[in-house]
């Protein structure tokens, strides 16, 4: 078995643990059903150690009914590159994160046709299945995050991406009005970048710092075709400090909550 991040696992082992309570089962009582033992079972609920394919299977018949092998898949990633099934997992599994974004929305805030506009241009090649289970994805993590209280969001999006027509005129205005009402509520903090800003400090492109629940902190950058996860204290403080100018130049909450309700009014003229 190749290895397995360890966020997959404790997030894997958690949701083993809740459906096993949930049928009101000790961990003795589940290992008998599945064939195993109580210290395994206790294992793979700690996320201390994967759990062999025979295990997932014997797991999801007896109390995931489905719900496990489709959280393994998307955790783990079988269709996607490990990068993205990498970093969805950490932010998932967050703390808090301080992101930069100059192109467009996360994934985590895009609502159904702009992320679908988003993965139809940008993988073209991508079957009908495979371009519909890419935006189920994300579809499903931005509604997770959006009821969750967890991971807390600081954003700073560049003025640009504003003016942007992803999908076109009504998928914006329905997009920015999504992202306004998570700012509104409290849900995020967001700013807006001025893009002509003499000293813009966001010339290297976006990237995010993210604070796992054990406080432990990595920086991501990311292209089209791969991503990078950074783990050195050192660059993971360089990039704090760049997101800290950012924020520094950047309009202040309700200037920027403004300026997208503002936005979303004249698109709504057009």
């Amino acid at each position: 078995m190749p290895p397995v991040p360890k966020q997959v696992l404790s997030r894997y082992g958690r949701e083993v643990a809740r459906l096993r309570t949930e049928a009101e089962l000790t961990q003795t009582a589940l290992a008998n059903r599945v064939q195993s033992s109580k210290s395994q079972i206790s294992d793979v609920e700690r996320g201390k150690a994967p759990p062999s394919p025979r295990l997932r299977k014997a797991l999801d018949e007896s109390i995931g009914f489905g719900r496990l092998s489709r959280l393994w898949e998307d955790l783990t990633g079988s269709n996607r590159a490990p990068w993205l099934s990498e970093i969805a997992t950490a932010i998932q599994d967050a703390e808090a994160i301080w992101e930069y974004q100059a192109l467009a929305l996360p994934s985590y805030l895009q609502i159904e046709r702009y992320a679908q506009t988003l993965v139809r241009t940008a993988l073209p090649w991508l079957s009908p299945d495979e371009l519909e289970r890419s935006v189920t994805e994300r579809v499903t993590r931005a509604r997770h995050f959006a009821e969750s209280l967890r991971p807390l969001l600081w954003l700073v999006l560049d003025e640009t991406l504003l003016h942007r027509r992803y999908g076109g005129v009504e998928v914006t205005r329905e997009q920015l009005t999504h992202l306004a009402d998570l700012a509104e509520s409290g849900r995020i903090t967001l700013q807006v970048m001025p893009a002509d800003h003499p000293r813009h400090p966001g010339n290297s492109g976006s990237f995010r710092v993210i604070t796992m629940r054990d406080s432990t902190e990595l920086a991501y950058v990311e292209s089209a075709e791969e991503g990078r996860i950074l783990t050195s204290a050192t660059v993971v403080a360089q990039r704090r400090m760049l997101l800290g100018s950012l924020q520094g130049l950047a309009w202040d909450p309700e200037t920027s909550l403004r300026a997208v309700r503002e936005e979303v009014k004249r698109l709504g003229s057009d």
